[in-house]
């Protein structure tokens, strides 16, 4: 049956113990315990590895004695403290749609886990290194849509986002260094208060929402419970040693009297006025009693439970828990259980050690392995037989050892990121493109594809996803990207021969031109990303004239509108190719005479006339003539000698003013009706009119004479 060999190495004490599942549940087989011998570690982290190592070993060959074989793999655990979780995402973004393959968002995966890694880094003050211990992909975007999964998607722009779970190097490091001087190898890694919750709590209590505080000699570790798990992870650098050092700052003696002393108030005589017997640093002897030592102790233990109780309701969202479960060597110190009581607002009878008489799934070594402070060691078995924990071994990257924690399944990827290979090199990037305009329309010549990373594992070709395994060497070397697009303006441009034309009677060198960025641009120029080509060809007649710098649109017939109707005019260049009139493009060879008569037309050359003004008079159609011939374009007045231009609409008036009744007496013949002494009778539109009344078109005019003495009768 598996055995685990179980290491809690604590501030002042290093307990073992080697554990197997049983019918009911997990068995003790062996257990050893020491204490360091000086105060090798701080707030649960080493600091003097030899110091450590000497406990470790102790313990490792007490039982390697008891169970007659050789121990060679541990687990043990980190302090909650350590344990780090930073959110980071990364995007890219193709020139051209691609199709997202496995390893492609693999790589994506890494860089993001790398950036989580930078950015929990740039939070440390001291510039601590990390170990990924997990992460896992949380979003995933294609063109700003989110899909379930990248892999096999096309588009141009992806973007992952992942959570990643990290413990500093020094904390590990550390423990590995220990364990390496005792002849261990870390084989897997939890955290305290995970460790402590899974024996102190069992599964079914976890619904609801209690408060585990696993408080040794440097640390008080807390996690809380609900809803069927451990759902927050806190700590308070302060623990059992503060408590010591008051002792010791108090009666002046060194910390392990501190520690005797300590211990004897938690002894089976609860008398207040019992007595303790003290010996100083000079070696003089005295005796106190038991509630003079609490008094002193109480100041200090009052700071240590407001910590952790403020920590506690921190993580809790400012409630108080269901109830509070101590357990570690720390929990055993005095007025703990009633000042935190008080500081949480909880129930005295809420607040209570777990110890290791009460866990009815863990049998054995019951004579000596019992109290408060084994519940974290029987944690550390229990998390290592039921897979738990972090899976901890070493790949060889590149000729040098790298150390894995397996979460997941560890994969080269993985291996490559803690070897400090960045994920941009996992595969080539293509080269950059070259944008560019010709003649005002975009072009695109595309960079060179990169290469992929060469990677082997044990010398056969892997790829990113694949598992390793303990001991397995990686070879990588890197992608290589590719050559940034480039070229020359003989590479887009073929430039023809000249031609000898004749040009309006002379002779002239017909050529064509290149401008670059509006500047004239030599066959072996360099494009730029964003610059602009612009080509003169001397192949066309229109080629001609462009160079000649004549608009062709003066070649085309003109289309203008007069008051809304439609006319169409000659246009203003007479163009002879060879002695023929030409009105379309043709081709330009050598020799070729070209000659351009170039005319304007002007507005006077329309010979517009205005419309007159219609009226009805005396029952027959009448035309007034026009005063005048105004022409209007875009509401002003434009003269004769103006240019006519294509597409113009121009308006033809007469009249600037409405004329008046007696303006058409002129043009009507009064005289042969007129009556001696008569007196003319006019209207308009059936209404009285004078000789000022304004017309308008379309009226209706009656102009009679009639006898004014008829009238008088």
């Amino acid at each position: 049956m598996e055995t685990v060999f179980a290491l809690d190495i604590g501030t002042r004490v290093v307990i073992g113990l080697v554990a197997q599942k049983s019918e009911l549940g997990y068995e003790v087989i062996a257990s050893a315990r020491t204490e360091h011998t000086q105060r090798a570690m701080y707030d649960g982290q080493v600091h003097d590895v030899n110091e450590v190592a000497k406990a470790v070993s102790f313990v490792k060959n007490e039982l390697e004695h008891k169970l007659n074989r050789k121990l060679t793999k541990v687990a043990v655990a980190a302090a909650g403290r350590a344990l780090c979780t930073e959110m980071a995402t990364v995007s890219r973004e193709e020139v051209l749609p691609i199709h997202w393959e496995q390893e492609e968002v693999l790589a994506m995966e890494m860089e993001a886990v790398q950036k989580a890694m930078k950015k929990i880094s740039a939070e440390e003050t001291d510039n601590i290194l990390f170990y990924c211990v997990g992460y896992s992909t949380v979003k995933q975007l294609l063109e700003d849509q989110q899909i379930t999964t990248l892999v096999g998607q096309r588009g141009k722009k992806a973007e992952i986002t992942v959570i990643s779970s990290f413990l500093p190097r020094t904390v590990v490091d550390g423990l590995i260094a220990v364990l390496a001087r005792a002849g261990l190898e870390m084989a897997s890694l939890t955290l305290e208060p995970i460790a402590a919750g899974l024996a102190a709590i069992p599964g079914d209590m976890r619904r609801l929402n209690l408060a585990l505080v696993d408080m040794g000699a440097g640390t008080a570790d807390i996690a809380l419970t609900k809803e069927g798990t451990f759902f927050a992870y806190g700590m308070v650098p302060m623990a059992g040693d503060e408590v010591t050092e008051a002792i010791c700052s108090n009666y002046l003696v060194d910390f392990q009297e501190g520690e005797r002393i300590k211990k004897q108030l938690n002894g089976n005589d609860p008398n207040p006025n019992s007595l303790i017997n003290i010996v100083n640093f000079f070696g003089v002897r005295s005796s106190v009693t038991r509630q003079e030592v609490l008094d002193v102790i109480k100041p200090t233990v009052q700071v240590i439970a407001e910590r952790i109780g403020g920590e506690i309701l921190l993580l809790n969202n400012s409630c108080s828990p269901q109830a509070v479960i101590m357990v570690g060597g720390g929990s055993l110190t005095p007025l703990m259980g009633d000042i935190l009581s008080k500081v949480i607002n909880l129930s005295r009878g809420r607040i209570g050690i777990q110890v290791r008489e009460r866990l009815s799934a863990v049998s054995g070594q019951e004579e000596n392995l019992f109290g408060s402070d084994v519940i974290t060691p029987i944690g550390i078995a229990i998390s290592a037989l039921d897979n738990k924990g972090l899976h901890y071994y070493a790949v060889n990257v590149n000729n040098t050892n790298i150390p894995l924690f397996e979460l997941q399944l560890a994969t080269v990827a993985e291996g490559l990121l803690a070897a400090g290979v960045q994920p941009k090199t996992f595969f080539g990037r293509p080269g950059s493109a070259l944008i560019y305009k010709l003649n005002g329309e975009i072009q695109v010549i595309k960079g060179e594809l990169g290469s992929p990373a060469m990677i082997t594992v044990n010398d056969q070709p892997a790829k990113l996803d694949q598992r390793l395994n303990q001991g397995d060497v990686v070879t990588f070397m890197p992608g290589h990207s590719g050559e940034d697009a480039k070229a020359q303006v003989k590479d887009i441009i073929f430039r023809s021969a000249a031609k000898r034309i004749v040009w309006n009677g002379k002779e002239e060198e017909f050529k064509p031109f290149i401008y670059l960025n509006n500047k004239p641009a030599d066959e072996e120029d360099w494009l730029e990303d964003g610059c602009s080509l612009l080509v003169k060809k001397n192949e066309t007649l229109y080629d001609l004239l462009a160079i000649k710098g004549i608009n062709i649109n003066k070649i085309n017939k003109k289309r203008i509108r007069v008051n809304n109707q439609l006319r169409e005019l000659v246009s203003d260049l007479e163009i002879i190719v060879n002695d023929y009139p030409v009105t379309k493009d043709c081709i330009i060879n050598n020799n070729d005479r070209v000659d351009i008569l170039e005319k304007k037309i002007l507005i006077k050359d329309l010979a517009l006339e205005a419309e007159p003004m219609i009226f009805t008079v005396n029952g027959e159609a009448f035309s007034l003539p026009p005063f005048e011939a105004k022409v209007y374009f875009k509401g002003r007045v434009i003269q004769e000698d103006e240019p006519i231009e294509d597409g113009m609409e121009i308006r033809v008036e007469g009249f600037s003013r409405k004329p008046i009744l007696s303006e058409l007496f002129p043009y009507i013949n009064l005289a042969e009706n007129s009556i001696s002494g008569g007196k003319l009778e006019m209207q308009v539109n059936g209404s009285e009119a004078h000789f000022t009344t304004e017309l308008n078109q379309g009226d209706r005019i009656v102009v009679n004479w009639i006898n004014k003495f008829a009238l008088a009768k």
